[in-house]
């Protein structure tokens, strides 16, 4: 039985017009930022259902914007001008590495672990509040 640091991390190779293209998932972090950043991202987030036609439909901010976050080569300005094709591509990738046993099971764990640290179950995942502007 393979050990945690044999099996990590996880990455998948995709190829974009000849050239391979190294997919290492969303990080917690850039994730809470494109949720920050993307209202209607958020909305289908707190859903938990992915949905890649609902996901293609998006803005190509949105769509460049994940992009850049799992590929770590991959700028948003590259990444806007890939074809439509490439970018759902990369998004399947990014979403099998970033959540492994899919997009599901990763709320329901995540849902969990916020009532475990917030001391009680919770049974939807929050909504990011934004901050109001300064008045300065």
């Amino acid at each position: 039985m393979p050990d945690l640091l044999s099996i990590a991390p996880l990455t998948e190779t995709v190829e974009v017009r000849g050239a391979e293209v190294k997919v290492c998932g969303v990080a917690a972090k850039s994730i809470v930022g494109l949720l920050t950043r993307f209202p209607e991202l958020r909305k289908m987030w707190a859903t938990g259902k992915w949905d890649i036609d609902h996901l293609l439909s998006m803005s190509d901010e949105i769509l460049a914007a994940l992009i850049a976050a799992g590929v770590s080569n991959i700028d948003e300005a590259n990444a806007k001008n890939l074809a439509l094709d490439e970018k759902a591509e990369l998004l399947a990738a990014i979403i099998r590495v970033t959540m492994p046993r899919g997009p599901g099971p990763f709320m329901a764990t995540l849902t969990a672990l916020l009532g475990t640290v917030g001391g009680a179950a919770s049974p939807t995942v929050p909504a990011l509040k934004s901050r109001k502007p300064s008045r300065n």
